[in-house]
């Protein structure tokens, strides 16, 4: 009975999770900006009781990173040059607590196989940010260093798969894959070629992405127990 009652607040969790993203699309379409505001907040709060409900056990320094997240999301509501600055600081610190997550959780690590699979997304990502260095000029070496860490967080990723094809690896190279992208048009809508279509697919691929690293933390904390 217990274990069929949490299954049931894990599944509510979880449809509650994506029914506010397909709302939050709903209402930046509609421009409905309160209900914007509200549905865009609640996104990561509701992923965090999903987590602690869902896994076996608790990893703090992914709800500190789940934190840090959501203060990126505020500044960069903002919309001011230092909500764009702190944003992409706060940016750099989620993406670093998570590399560290994966680290603890990766037994094997080949560093040369990483860094080779890392150098095509980090020249890739250089090539976007020069596009629109004159947008970001206050806060341009922080997202070098986002850059770097997405990078190398993808070459984790898929390394880890290729030598560990296992469920965990799975979900964590989704992930990697689907915050590339994400970046990759939040780039471009927000500074060179701005169209609601990219804003959201931008929504879509953040709620997934998030999500697949969700499943990856589950299947990590489920092998640690």
């Amino acid at each position: 009975m217990v274990f069929q009652g949490k299954y049931r607040i894990v599944l509510n969790l979880t449809l509650l999770y994506f029914t506010v993203i397909v709302l939050y699309n709903i209402c930046i379409y509609c421009e409905y900006q309160t209900l914007r505001e509200i549905f865009g907040f609640i996104r990561i709060p509701i992923l965090m009781v999903l987590y602690y409900f869902s896994s076996v056990k608790k990893d703090m320094l992914y709800f500190l990173a789940l934190l840090i997240f959501q203060a990126a999301y505020i500044f960069f509501g903002q919309k001011t040059d230092a909500g764009m600055f702190n944003g992409a600081v706060a940016s750099v610190a989620y993406r670093f607590i998570s590399i560290v997550i994966i680290l603890k959780a990766t037994q094997d690590k080949r560093w040369h196989m990483i860094f080779l699979t890392s150098l095509p997304i980090f020249f890739i990502y250089l090539y976007l940010v020069n596009l629109i260095r004159d947008s970001i000029a206050n806060s341009y070496y922080v997202w070098i260093a986002n850059g770097f860490l997405t990078a190398f967080l993808s070459g984790l990723a898929v390394t880890n798969y290729c030598y560990k094809e296992d469920q965990k690896s799975f979900w964590l190279l989704l992930s990697a894959l689907l915050f590339v992208i994400q970046i990759g048009l939040f780039f471009v809508n927000k500074f060179y070629l701005k169209q609601d279509i990219f804003l959201h697919m931008v929504v879509v691929f953040y709620g997934i992405s998030h999500y697949t690293f969700y499943k990856f933390m589950i299947f990590k904390d489920s092998e640690k127990s």
